[in-house]
Parts: structure tokens; sequence; C-alpha cells
């Protein structure tokens, strides 16, 4: 499945009247701008027109060298787009323009629908060049032997979107506006299904494989799933019959009553020298070759809650970070196994504004107004940090998770895109441009207009602005207006940590 941007999409674009045409490496002179001679819509197998960025031209509203052009996103918003480890960053290029300085420019658009504008794209349209490339968002792999022969059945139906529960049209986010084939499984929880592709998404590397129903009157199952949320048909299932010589119980704990849940599971080794009381180590796996702790992590916690971690990071693939009793590494056959779970942060979420000037009302921000989008948080640093859904008639304070010192603010300052501003390298463009007496912690914006790219925003969250916008008391699952005082800096960007596993799930869309 080539996600590739051929470079034959672009000959023959026959040249149209003048429409607003966007996008070039950089601004145009005052004195001088282009004039758009083409802008048309590519009409080519819109699969293979995926792309990511150089690094080397700018986003922009409309072509930089046409009069009134903005950036939309830099060349530092760019290159962090482009080291994205999230296929929710993955663009699609779907019209291109010429002008009459010869210059190529294509539209552009992210697959979460966060940035879309305009770029160069060099100077030739049967040679893709200048700030975008063409891009894989899937490789196409082999079938093994095992895969080949084998029967699955989907390990838990439902109707989670998560990859692992419903099938998708393409593996989840490497085609643009493609979604799921079906948004609950539960009326195919016996179906069985052979794989006839696989492979692997580019910025995750999870192995993505195609199911078709053994039975034609399941086959309005059929499509992409995460290999990890199918098993061997025939295989233990959760809640099967425990044998205490290969079996181990997991059971979960809600930490914040210490009540036991309902949901069991129970995780069968395929093994055929096991015994009760023996110790569960890494050699034994049940029929879908899965450890008990990779057994915990694909079974997922319960509907509404979240796995404790031990080091509070995400959820280690192996569930060696869980926290349960007994500890993972000392599990024995026929013993159970009770993992800490807690209310998942919910359906609370917070939508991101700009503080007033001079008294007036505060106004929405966008993933484009930031330079590296929107912050991203991991899910363990959203549980903490935002109110657990629970009971509808339930309320929280807002003071408890959004003060200045609150769990919000803490969790902000540790997202994928935080960056420290040291004392004085802030301007206070609604105090005089006086500059900041105190480090602050916040993110970078777009570049200031008309400052050539010298200098650009700074938002620091502002617990007193997000006070007064919000009731002192909220109830479960409301929309908290998070506020942020902006500064000028000229600091340089910082580029987005790769190495955190985090998404902006938090914030309203």
């Amino acid at each position: 499945m080539k996600k590739n941007l051929k470079k034959s999409l672009f000959v023959g674009l026959a040249a149209l009247s003048f429409v607003a045409v966007a996008g070039t490496a950089t601004q145009a002179s005052a004195k001088s701008y282009a004039k758009a001679t083409s802008n048309t819509a590519l009409t080519s197998d819109a699969t293979k027109r995926n792309v990511t960025f150089t690094g080397t031209s700018a986003l922009y509203t409309k072509a930089g060298t046409l009069k009134g052009a903005r950036v939309v996103a830099g060349k530092s918003t760019l290159s962090n787009l482009a080291a994205s480890k999230d296929s929710k960053d993955n663009f699609r290029a779907y019209r291109v323009a010429t002008t009459n300085r010869g210059s190529v420019y294509y539209k552009v658009a992210s697959f979460d629908g966060n940035y879309r504008g305009w770029i160069y794209g060099g100077k030739d349209k049967t040679t893709i060049a200048g700030g975008i490339k063409s891009y894989d968002t899937f490789t196409a792999g082999t079938l093994t032997d095992d895969q080949k022969n084998s029967t699955y059945k989907i390990g838990q139906t439902g109707t989670a979107n998560d990859f692992k529960t419903v099938t998708y049209t393409y593996p989840a986010w490497t085609q643009y506006k493609q979604g799921r084939v079906i948004t609950d499984s539960t009326p195919y929880k016996e179906a069985t299904f052979k794989i006839d592709q696989t492979g692997t998404r580019t910025r995750e590397g999870d192995q993505w494989v195609h199911i078709t129903a053994t039975d034609t009157k399941n086959s309005a199952a059929n499509g992409w799933i995460l290999a990890s949320g199918l098993q061997k048909a025939g295989d233990t299932t959760p809640g099967d019959t425990f044998d205490a010589n290969k079996s181990v119980k997991v059971q979960y704990r809600d930490t914040t009553t210490g009540k036991t849940l309902d949901k069991t599971n129970t995780w069968t080794t395929a093994g055929s020298d096991s015994k009760q009381g023996a110790a569960v180590n890494a050699n034994y796996v049940d029929n879908s070759g899965r450890t008990l702790g990779a057994f915990i992590t694909n079974t997922k916690a319960p509907s509404g809650y979240a796995f404790k971690t031990n080091d509070g990071r995400d959820v280690a693939a192996d569930g060696s970070n869980l926290t349960s009793a007994p500890a993972l590494s000392n599990a024995t056959f026929g013993a159970t196994l009770t993992l800490d779970v807690t209310p998942v942060a919910g359906s609370t979420k917070v939508s991101f504004y700009q503080d007033g000037t001079n008294g007036s009302s505060i106004t929405a921000l966008k993933a484009s107004d930031f330079a590296l989008g929107f912050p991203g948080l991991t899910d363990s640093a959203q549980s903490t940090a935002l109110p657990a859904g629970g009971d509808k008639t339930g309320t929280f304070t807002f003071a408890k998770y959004f003060a200045a010192d609150g769990p919000f603010a803490k969790a902000l300052e540790g997202s994928n895109t935080a960056y420290k501003a040291k004392a004085g390298s802030l301007i206070d463009p609604d105090n005089g441009n006086k500059a900041t007496g105190f480090d602050k912690v916040g993110f970078f914006g777009q570049n200031v207009p008309g400052d050539n790219g010298a200098s650009r925003y700074f938002y620091v969250y502002d617990a007193a602005a997000s006070d007064a916008n919000n009731a002192a008391t909220l109830s479960n699952g409301s929309t908290v207006k998070v506020a942020f005082q902006r500064f000028v800096t000229k600091d340089a960007v910082n580029t987005k940590d790769a190495n955190q596993n985090a998404n902006t799930n938090y914030i309203a869309q």
C-alpha cells in the first residue's frame, strides 16, 4: 500500500484563471509581489499524494511572495511535524499552483485538521522539491507462515476507538479522512477471520493487519486492525476456564475507593510444563504469543479506567511498570494478580484561550497559533491533571485542578512542547513592553508579523484569567476554559520532545 507522491501526478495540469494562491519559502519584498498564473486541484489517486516537510520552507495562507501572505506554521514547526511519532501529523497535497516567477506551490492539509496552507514546491511540476517531499505513511510487510495459516478472532469486542476493538478502512491516520469500517464489533464476537495483509505505520512503527471473515455473513467487519487486537481462534479468552496449573487470574482495584471491580480476566499459558505455585516468567506465553504482562496491556483496563504505573509514565508494552499486588515479576500460576486502576480523565476537557487586553474578553486559540501545535500530555499526566469523569451529577472545584500551582499547571510544564524562558527574555506588550522579572514556562507561538522572523509570540498559562472565566464549581464533563497570557520573545523555538508518548486528547475539539 504505497503512499508516495508520484512525480507524474504533477504533469499535464492545465493552467486556470487566477485564484488566491498560497505558499513559498520566503516572504516577498513589499516592493515586488508575484502573480499567480495557475491554481488547480490535483485529480490523481489521492492515496498517493501524502507528503511531509523538508524544513526549508514555511507554510503560508497563500504564496509567500503574494501580497498579504501570512505564516500558518514556521520552518521549525514543520520540522517537528515531520519528525512526529503520531500519524495524525501526516499531510495530504490536494492543489497545485504556479506563479509568474516560475515557482510551483502545493496546498496541503494535516490529517487531524490542525494545519492547512500553501508551501513552496520547487520550480518544476514534474519534480517535487522545495518545502515538501513524498511520504510513505505505511509500509506493507510480508505475512509469516503462522499468520497465513491461522484463524483469528477480535480479542476484545465493543465500541472503543482504540485501534484494537473495531476495524478501519486503512490503518488509522495513514490516509486522509478515512475512518472506521464498523463502530461496534460486539455482533462479531464469535466471528473468525483470516489475515491477508500486514504492515507497519511509519511514525509509530506498530503492526497492522487486514482481516477477512471466514464466513461471508460477517464480511461487513473486514478491515484493518492492530495485530495486537487479535487472538487466535480457540485461544483462552478473558473469563474462560481457570486452570490453576496454567492460569493467572487478573482483577482490578479502583485506587480512589479501594474497592475491587467486578471485571476479571484470565491468562493461560500455552506451555505444558507449568504447575501451580511456579513463577510466571517471560518464557511462558499464551496461544497468541503474549506474556502475562503483554496480555494485561492488550486486554486493557476496564472501561472508564486507566492503569496506574509505578513510574508516572505511560504503560510499558510488557506491563513492567504496572502497579499490582503481587508485583508482576512475582506472579505465580494459580494466583490472582490485582492491578491498580484509576478513573480515566473522563469527559472533562479544556479549551485554549488568549487573555483579553485592557479588559477585553478572551479569544480562542487554535493549534496553528502555537509553533509546535497544542501542548501534548501523556495519558497518565492527563489522568492526574484533570478531574475524572464519574457520575454526571457530580462536581469538581476549579481551584483544585487549575490553580497556579495545581495539577493542570504542573502537567503543562512537563508537556512535550514546554519551554522555560529565562527572566528578562519575555516582553509584555500589554504592560509597556516591560521585560519579565522571573523565569516562565510556556509555549512558542507564531512569528510576530512585520518583524522578519526576529521575534515570536510566547504563551504562558494564566491561572487568574482562567479562574475569572470559569465557575468556582463545575459539573463533571464540563469543558474548562484555560487562558494564556501572550508575550513576545526573541528566543528560538524549541523542539518537540519525541520521547514522550503524548497526545492532545484532553483538548475539546
